[in-house]
């Protein structure tokens, strides 16, 4: 079967104009991220027992920084606060209860951290923590996290919360 050459001149101009319309549609996200960058980052809830708590859920969840690279810019925000001064409210929580960190868009690396106390800024890396899935210390006392979250050549975010073992 012969393509005529009308056929063939009407199949490249629709992919010439599907092309360009992608472009357009492009430009306007980049325009509209770059407006207001908070709403164009990946969000993080945490489930807890199987239950997700809301990521709006006062002063549990605190994103302290980011860098995050459009098509055209790159927005940055360092973290405001020092980590003594993060504005945590601590959740309760069992001990060894599991946590699992859920992101609307799945981060390429990601690094779990734990301080014990408040105003402790040691830190130490959970190596059972890469796939997003922990349980929380067996020990009562209150405990600050830090998540790295690194999504390729996008960017990265900078996250922490506190529980409060029982």
């Amino acid at each position: 079967m012969r393509i005529s050459r009308i056929a063939l001149r009407k199949l490249l101009i629709g992919a010439i104009l599907l092309v360009i319309a992608a472009a357009i549609t492009m430009f306007i996200k980049e325009s509209l991220d770059t407006q207001d960058p908070e709403s164009a980052l990946p969000i993080l809830s945490i489930e807890y027992n199987g239950t997700q708590i809301p990521p709006s859920q006062e002063g549990f969840l605190y994103r302290a920084g980011y860098e995050w690279n459009f098509f055209t810019t790159v927005e940055r925000r360092a973290p405001q606060l020092a980590e003594n001064d993060l504005p945590l409210v601590p959740l309760d929580v069992s001990s060894q209860a599991e946590l699992k960190l859920l992101f609307s868009k799945e981060p390429s690396g990601l690094k779990v951290l734990r301080a014990s106390g408040t105003s402790s800024t040691e830190f130490l890396e959970l190596t059972d923590a890469s796939d997003g899935t922990f349980n929380t210390p067996a020990t009562p006392g209150t405990y600050v996290y830090k998540i790295l979250a690194e999504w390729g050549n996008r960017g990265y975010i900078q996250y922490y919360f506190s529980l409060q073992v029982r």
